[in-house]
């Protein structure tokens, strides 16, 4: 497996050989001008986002474990997830933003639909003594001190 310092020069190269910059990228991927240009050359951060990292890969047509020198666990597409949890994460998501007024952008309740997922599909009882709601308190929490 590469290291972080492989994986940037390989990002590096890959981006040239495209034709692209820096700056196009970052803002394809939905971060400031510099962030890739601070990621190769500084390694800040240290690793890519996941978000990053996934719309990186589709824009130069590569597999996202390419750059990362983490093992991505392997997905076999829709099989992988589990419709039930996500249709109780989504309307409980939905509700409480209701019953607290609260609204989110697209981006941000999708990433708290994702980091609830991630959480809940390891442990169905945390469903059901109602952690979900915890979760949500947290992040939301989490999001209105940034």
């Amino acid at each position: 497996m590469e290291n972080t310092d492989e994986i940037r020069k390989k990002i590096k190269r890959l981006i040239n050989e495209r034709g692209l910059n820096y700056a196009q990228l970052s803002l394809a991927i939905g971060k400031n001008i510099a962030y890739l240009q601070q990621f190769i050359k500084n390694g800040s951060p240290r690793r890519l986002g996941e978000v990053e990292r996934h719309r990186l890969a589709q824009i130069l047509r590569v597999d996202e474990q390419e750059l990362t020198d983490l093992t991505l666990p392997v997905c076999n597409g829709a099989a992988a997830i589990n419709p039930d949890l996500l249709t109780i994460i989504i309307e409980s998501v939905e509700q409480w933003l209701l019953e607290h007024k609260r609204t989110y952008t697209a981006r941000n309740k999708a990433e708290l639909i994702r980091f609830l997922y991630m959480k809940l599909q390891s442990d169905p009882l945390d469903v059901a003594s109602g952690k979900i709601l915890e979760y949500i308190e947290i992040y939301d929490e989490l999001k209105k001190s940034n």
